[in-house]
C-alpha cells in the first residue's frame, strides 16, 4: 500500500494510548544483592503508595518488591510486583511492572541520590500486567498496558496507558 492508497479494511488498526491511571509507589531502602553475572542487582520492599484514575482509587499495600538490575552499559531493567486495593476492599489488583530505565551517568547518579531530575532527561518505560477478580476492572486482565515512569526520591510514579 502506498500513502496515496486508501487504507484497506484488512490492514491492521493503528493503536492509540488511552490514559488509565497514575500509580505512585513508595519503597524501603534497597538491599544490594551484589554484582551478579547479569549486573548489579538490588531489591527493595514496596511500602505503600496510591493508584488513582477515572473509576478507581486504590491504596498500594505494603507487600511486594521492586527489583532492579543495573547492566554493564549503565541501563537498568526493573520488575515490580505489588497489590493495590480500594479502601472498601472490593477492588483488589495484583500489578506486575517490567521495563527499562536509562540515561546519562550524571542523570542516573542524581536519581540514585534522590535528587529531583527532569523526567525528560531519562527513559523510563515499561509494561504492566494486571490480575483482578473485580467485575468493573476485569477488562484489564486481557489488556496491553504500557507505562511511562519518573522517580522522585523514594517515590516512583508511573502513568499507565491502555493500548487500544
Amino acid at each position: 500500500m502506498t500513502t496515496a492508497d486508501a487504507p484497506s479494511p484488512l490492514d491492521p488498526v493503528s493503536p492509540t494510548l488511552e490514559p488509565l491511571f497514575r500509580l505512585v509507589i513508595r519503597t524501603a531502602e534497597p538491599v544490594s544483592v551484589g554484582e551478579t553475572p547479569s549486573g548489579a542487582h538490588t531489591v527493595a520492599a514496596v511500602s505503600g503508595g496510591l493508584l488513582t484514575g477515572p473509576g478507581i482509587d486504590a491504596v498500594v499495600q505494603p507487600v511486594g518488591t521492586e527489583s532492579r538490575l543495573v547492566r554493564a552499559d549503565g541501563s537498568s531493567s526493573y520488575a515490580i510486583d505489588l497489590v493495590a486495593a480500594a479502601e472498601e476492599g472490593s477492588e483488589v489488583m495484583r500489578l506486575t511492572l517490567r521495563g527499562f530505565l536509562f540515561g546519562t551517568a550524571e542523570v542516573i547518579g542524581a536519581l540514585d541520590r534522590g535528587d529531583e531530575v527532569d523526567s525528560a532527561t531519562y527513559y523510563f518505560r515499561g509494561t504492566l500486567d494486571v490480575s483482578t477478580a473485580s467485575r468493573t476492572l476485569g477488562y484489564l486482565n486481557r489488556a496491553l498496558v504500557v507505562t511511562s515512569g519518573a522517580r522522585h526520591g523514594s517515590d516512583t510514579v508511573f502513568d499507565a496507558y491502555l493500548v487500544t
